[in-house]
């Protein structure tokens, strides 16, 4: 009887590993087609339709919201040249993947190499974000560039 509670709680663990993997590639390759090469199309393979970006203000709903805060946030970055993100750690239990992210990049008016780091937060439902959080640090991204 012991054994096979053992048993069942190893199998149950390998699966949750397992899910935590495939959450984890989802927030990888978000990073890698979303925000890496700017293709705002794909929103949809990454986020669920109703999703909720509480990283934004007033916290959208949906994908209509997410391409717009995509939009603005990539107009923010226009005046960077050389940028690469890069995700230096990320955990991942059950339904949520914590990602430490560095973004390192050129900024063009000074020719000063700047970092911006950014914790993410994001709740997967069948393999998609349906809510995401995030926090950048944009004071120490300013001051680089003084």
């Amino acid at each position: 009887m012991l054994l096979d509670h053992l048993a069942y709680q190893s199998r149950s663990k390998i699966g949750r590993m397992t899910q935590s993997v495939q959450n984890k590639l989802a927030i990888q390759r978000l990073i890698q087609v979303v925000w890496t090469d700017g293709d705002l199309a794909r929103l949809g393979e990454f986020w669920t339709p109703d999703c909720v970006n509480h990283a934004a203000p007033g916290s959208p709903r949906g994908l209509a919201a997410l391409r717009t805060y995509h939009e603005q946030f990539s107009a923010a970055f226009a005046p960077f040249s050389e940028v690469h993100i890069g995700i230096e750690q990320q955990v991942a239990e059950n339904d949520r993947v914590v990602s430490h992210i560095v973004t390192k990049a050129r900024h063009t008016a000074t020719g000063k190499n700047v970092s911006l780091t950014t914790i993410r937060i994001d709740k997967m439902h069948d393999d998609k974000i349906a809510e995401h959080w995030s926090v950048a640090d944009m004071a120490g991204l300013m001051q680089q560039m003084q």
